[in-house]
């Protein structure tokens, strides 16, 4: 293939970075390069309107760059930004935030500017993680391959996690696993495991008990920071729906606070944790029920409780064409949307604009400190 010397016009979507040839023509460099960096790059991929590359060898740096703490980071492509401090990453993500919603919403809709949250933590602070397993050790998947590569550590998993990752292993059969600890005992478990984890969770006396395969959030420092903003947001609002609601990360803080939720999720094992939980903590104001919510209409689940602000935290791949129902529930005031993929969101949140809403703010939370990968809080108010 090719070999060019192209330089970094600005970051998008996926952490990529944009170069242009002489000609025009666009070439997306895959992670690892910033803004400004000029650089020696091999052509992987033609495509109709743009090429692909990837970086061989970095010219000029960008002025912040530092050498990587860790020495997969040439393999490994989980946490390319880690040659940039935090001040800078976070930078970054806040100009792609607010690049990729205006190109993905109509373009009447005025945004407000994003505030950010930085994560507490930089390094060693995913509390919940992936692994590959081969001959009962742990691996990485090399950068845009199927290549396994052995691991001795990651610096991403919160200590307790790194530690456990050849005894896990060596419980589980090749392929790839989600392996999980407590922030409240440290205790670790793999998803195949029929234990529970504690986890503390902010204006709760005790912790939750969550199933070991089901979802909760990693950065677990700054998930108490996200619970407590999306709770404050809802404040004057007395009956809530959760969709999307997990282990209840936000339904049962809620209804610490007195609200009245309803909490909707697909995952029958997170339900049954977010019922066993209310029953201990005595919250008699939280329903929660399972529901396939990418073929429930939305709208007529809600229909019954007719409340007046909803939670909206979909997976990735955002959550498909029965959000839009939402959009012209009367009863609805406010939404609060929690994306981890904007570029999805956006897609997902057109609809409303047609039914009288709009973004009053935004707030960027910095999850994933390392990698392009970030969580978004969005409110959406009716005009």
């Amino acid at each position: 293939m090719d070999e060019l010397t192209l330089k970094a016009e600005k970051i998008i979507w996926r952490g990529r970075a944009l170069s242009r040839l002489s000609s025009g023509q666009v070439v997306i460099v895959d992670p690892g390069v910033f803004p400004g960096e000029v650089f020696k790059a091999r052509v992987t991929k033609r495509k109709k309107d743009y090429l692909q590359a990837r970086c061989v060898h970095i010219l000029e740096s960008h002025p912040s760059r530092r050498p990587h703490p860790c020495h997969h980071s040439t393999q490994c492509g989980g946490c390319r930004f880690g040659a940039l401090p935090n001040r800078v990453q976070l930078e970054l993500k806040a100009d792609l935030l607010q690049r990729e919603l205006s190109r993905g919403l109509p373009r009447d809709v005025q945004l407000p500017r994003a505030s950010a949250a930085q994560s507490p933590k930089g390094w060693r602070y995913r509390w919940r993680g992936q692994i590959h397993v081969k001959d009962h050790r742990p691996h990485f998947k090399a950068l845009q391959s199927d290549r396994t590569v052995q691991l001795d550590d990651c610096f991403l998993l919160a200590r307790p996690l790194a530690r456990a990752l050849g005894p896990l292993s060596q419980g589980l059969q090749d392929g790839r696993h989600i392996i999980a600890a407590s922030p409240f005992d440290h205790s670790v478990v793999s998803a195949q495991s029929s234990r529970s984890l504690k986890l503390p969770l902010t204006g709760l006396a005790s912790p939750c008990q969550v199933p070991a395969q089901s979802f909760f959030q990693a950065n677990w420092s700054l998930n108490q920071h996200l619970v407590s903003t999306v709770v404050s947001l809802l404040e004057p609002y007395q009956d809530v729906a959760d969709l999307y609601a997990g282990c209840g990360n936000f339904a049962l803080p809620l209804a610490k606070a007195g609200k009245r939720v309803l909490a909707a999720e697909t995952d029958g094992a997170a339900v049954a944790a977010i019922q066993a939980n209310a029953r201990e903590m005595g919250l008699h104001t939280l329903q929660a029920v399972q529901t396939d919510l990418t073929r429930e209409s939305l709208a007529a689940l809600l229909a019954p409780v007719r409340p007046e602000a909803a939670i909206i935290d979909p997976p990735r791949a955002g959550g498909g064409r029965h959000i839009a129902g939402l959009a012209g529930v009367d009863s609805l005031s406010r939404i609060v949307w929690v994306s981890c993929d904007v570029v999805n969101s956006a897609r997902d949140m057109r609809p409303f604009f047609e039914h009288g809403w709009e973004v009053t703010s935004l707030k960027l939370f910095d999850m994933f400190p390392q990698t392009w990968h970030m969580d978004v809080v969005m409110v959406l108010d009716r005009r």
